[in-house]
């Protein structure tokens, strides 16, 4: 038995021990390479398309907002509380629906709101109007997260997990390196909605690759979806030890990034007093940085059961990018240290994905991958509503962005100490919580029939 359900899973011999005993192979088996995994391959073709339109629409439109309708820094906050505000609204209820539902073609639906907001930002003529574009984005982005996460996590056994979404993840990032860069390019030849235009037409490239995924979704019963579901994402996260110190991690990590997002359009238009088209080259650096190490992540055979260390060291990355970029108020400066940021994100991303397809039962993965994203957005638009609430002043940009960069440094580090710890004192926290919850329930029923033999 233990060699046919090896087979399942692309390879000869017996199971780990440590399978999760409600992981279930698609129908027909896995290859045993991800390169040989063809509808793993289409999702990263359709991501990295669509990844390029994504990343060169960003910049633009930040760009659009600082230079052409002279943004504040409270104007910009509020640009990113109206991508957080959609997301964390919609996203509990797309990852519910996402466990009960499809993936594949929720992910589909996620990308049709990305080529919605495009023309919107193109038809801008005024702050408002790019104010809808991303909110649309956030719209998109709540459905795209979960789906590609459960879509993940049904594609590829548990054991290439790591790797799988580092593959992934260094699509999504190549696309960060190749998209703002060919944004940039475009606005500074053509102009702004040239550059909109040519994203909008590679986005739709992506569509007819998320249409091959095979539609595969999470096994077993679907029950009706009751309100008090929304919130399970969030028990299962809160219980489980090492989705409770990856919480720290996220937060901290997106309090420093939403704040650096609002901040960085200001900073290079007067203290590095470069031009709009200089963000998305800055973005393009940030791009490099992020898929040199996301093929890293791709490359570690052992990431499995230690991705919270991998999270760690990418928070430090991070906060010593920030740092450097902000630090020397200098353009050169500021790639390197938008590289090395780029960088740890992707330590952070792939790593953490995996950990939650990884911990979370199967037909869970999309709503703790929406606790996750709500969590994140939640104090994303904490950060956003602060720096408009502050209203810091230009003068103050520079020394914000760096103490940004000590802080999320110092929270990596932290995590990094609270891994050890927790690995050397070992626990529920080396097994999947699928099994735990099944050994607790044979422990919890050896004990109620002692205690009624004892009665007897």
């Amino acid at each position: 038995m233990d060699r046919i359900e090896s087979r399942a899973h692309g390879e000869e011999g017996t199971l780990p021990e440590t399978t999760p005993l409600d992981h279930t192979a698609p129908p027909g088996g896995l290859p045993p390479h991800l390169v040989r995994n063809r509808p793993f391959l289409y999702l990263v073709l359709g991501e990295g398309i669509a990844g390029l339109a994504f990343w060169a629409y960003l910049p633009l439109t930040f760009s659009e907002a600082s230079f052409r309708f002279h943004a504040s820094p409270r104007q910009m906050a509020f640009l990113l509380a109206s991508y957080s505000l959609p997301f964390i609204l919609f996203n509990p209820l797309q990852g519910a629906v996402v466990d009960r539902w499809s993936p594949k073609w929720l992910n589909v639906c996620g990308y049709v709101a990305l080529m919605i907001a495009i023309p919107l930002a193109m038809a801008a003529t005024s702050l408002v109007w790019l104010y809808g574009s991303v909110f649309m984005i956030g719209v998109a982005d709540a459905a795209i997260q979960p789906s590609r996460s459960a879509l993940t996590g049904l594609l590829v056994p548990e054991r290439l997990l790591v790797q799988a979404n580092g593959v992934l993840w260094a699509a999504i990032h190549l696309a960060l390196v190749i998209g703002p860069l060919g944004g940039g390019l475009l606005q500074r030849a053509y102009g702004n909605e040239a550059a909109l235009t040519a994203a909008l037409g590679v986005g739709a490239l992506s569509l007819p690759f998320f249409l091959l995924v095979p539609d595969r979704r999470p096994a077993g019963e679907r029950p009706t979806m009751r309100i008090r579901d929304l919130g399970e994402g969030f028990r299962t996260a809160v219980r489980e030890r090492e989705l409770r110190l990856l919480i720290g991690l996220a937060a901290a990590l997106f309090l420093m990034i939403t704040a650096f997002w609002a901040l960085e359009p200001v900073f290079v238009r007067h203290t590095l007093h470069r031009g709009g088209d200089a963000l998305s080259f800055l973005w393009a650096a940030h791009g490099v940085g992020a898929f040199l190490g996301a093929v890293a992540v791709s490359r570690i055979r052992a990431g499995t059961r230690r991705e919270l260390l991998l999270v760690g060291a990418g928070l430090v990355s991070l906060g010593a990018g920030e740092l450097a970029y902000a630090g020397a108020g200098m353009f050169g400066v500021a790639l390197v240290g938008a590289a090395f940021m780029g960088t740890g994100l992707s330590f952070y991303f792939a790593p953490a994905m995996a950990l939650i397809q990884r911990v979370a039962p199967e037909r869970q993965r999309g709503r703790v991958t929406s606790a996750f994203g709500v969590l994140q957005e939640t104090v994303g638009l904490t950060a956003s509503l602060t720096v408009a609430l502050v209203g810091l002043g230009v003068g103050m940009v520079r020394p914000a962005l760096m103490g940004g960069g000590i802080f999320v440094a110092v929270a990596g580090l932290i995590g990094m100490r609270a891994f050890i710890r927790l690995r050397r004192t070992g626990g529920s926290a080396a097994r999947p919580a699928a099994r735990r919850r099944e050994d607790g329930g044979r422990e919890g029923g050896k004990v109620v029939r002692s205690e009624r033999r004892a009665a007897g």
